[in-house]
Formats: C-alpha cells, structure tokens, sequence
C-alpha cells in the first residue's frame, strides 16, 4: 500500500514515515502543499495523511484540489486542530478520517489499517456478487466504484460512497445511527484512548 505523507513539522514527517515503513507500507512524503499535490498526481498513493496547516496551501484546499483529481482515494486528516467545527468541516468536506495532534503512530496504523481492510472487503464483495446495481436513476457500479445519476457520472468521495453502497443494498431496511457507525467506519471507533501520547 502506498500512503502520501503530507506534514510541514520535520520531527512527525520523520516519526510517521520510519512507523509506517515498519508496518510494510511504501510511503511517500511532502512538507507543503503544492509538493504534495503534484506527488498526489504523479505518485497515484493508495492513501492520503493530510496536516490541514502547511506553510504555502490550507490543507482544506489541498484536499479540495486532490478530489479534483480522484476523489476515490481516502484521506485521513492529521492536524492541530481539535475543535469540533474543524473536524465536522474536514469530514464535510471529503475525508474519510481525522486524527488530532498529540497522537500515537499506532492510532494511524490501526485506522490506515481500517480503511484498507473495508477496501478490500469492498472488493471481494464485488468480486462476488453483481458489479452493477440499479435502483430508479441511480446506477452504481461497484468494482470501478463509479456512481450514474440520470446517466451522468457523479464525483463521490470513498466514504460517501460506501454510505451509498450500504443503502442501496438495503433499500428496504432503516439503520440506527450507531448501526451505519459501526457499518462505515468499523473499528475506527473503537480505538482506544490510552493509544494517545505526545511526540
């Protein structure tokens, strides 16, 4: 798995990228914006960590640019900002995740881990049952994750559209909010309290 590593702080840019090296993961990184965008296009990761304050591009109009380019691919937001109006914003706005500084690097690695693994069910899930459901004017297509409104292909971001997924294969049934919690996001909300510490 390929991740993008986007962070202007040289100590956690370092720290984040020898962790996940560790754990197997090919890891490319970016100490502003621009750079990252443009490794974002050339590189093709499979995963993006975010930090929304870098020295050239608030990271909201990185994220902003990067679903321009391919809004399929997951990113997992790494900031200072702990409010809760930066984190409804972040997760408003496309990303799939949002981890607050201080933060422990196994925390990262149990979420990247996560939303890898809910890909990858994706795809088996595809593999085995029909690749294109249809209800009324929406047409999804599973395995190439595209989505047709009226026959006209509409931009979904990961998260969104595995919401989507989950109900249009259950169009019939009504989810509790702690059901789709559990369903969308998985063991993300379960990760523990005492993985937080500062580095």
């Amino acid at each position: 798995m390929k991740i993008l590593l986007i962070d202007d702080e040289e100590s956690i840019l370092n720290l984040v990228r020898m962790n996940l090296e560790l754990e197997g993961f090919e890891v490319i990184t970016s100490a502003n914006g621009n750079i990252g965008i443009k490794a974002f296009q050339n590189q093709k990761p499979d995963l993006v960590l975010l930090d929304l304050m870098l020295p050239d591009l608030d990271g909201y109009e990185v994220m902003k640019r990067m679903q321009q380019i391919n809004r399929k691919i997951p990113i997992i937001i790494l900031t200072a900002k702990g409010q809760l109006n930066d984190k409804l914003l972040g997760l408003q706005l496309g990303a799939d995740d949002y981890i607050t500084k201080p933060f422990d690097s196994r925390e990262i690695i149990l979420r990247i881990r996560a939303i890898s693994r809910r890909i990858n069910q994706s795809k088996l899930i595809n593999e085995n049952c029909g690749n294109k459901i249809e209800k009324g004017f929406i047409k999804l297509l599973k395995a190439e994750r595209k989505i047709f409104i009226d026959s006209i292909e509409v931009q979904f971001t990961f998260r969104e559209f595995e919401t989507l997924n989950l109900l249009i294969q259950n169009i019939d049934k009504v989810f509790t909010r702690a059901e789709l919690l559990e369903k969308l996001w998985g063991s993300i909300m379960r990760v523990t309290q005492g993985l937080l510490i500062f580095i």
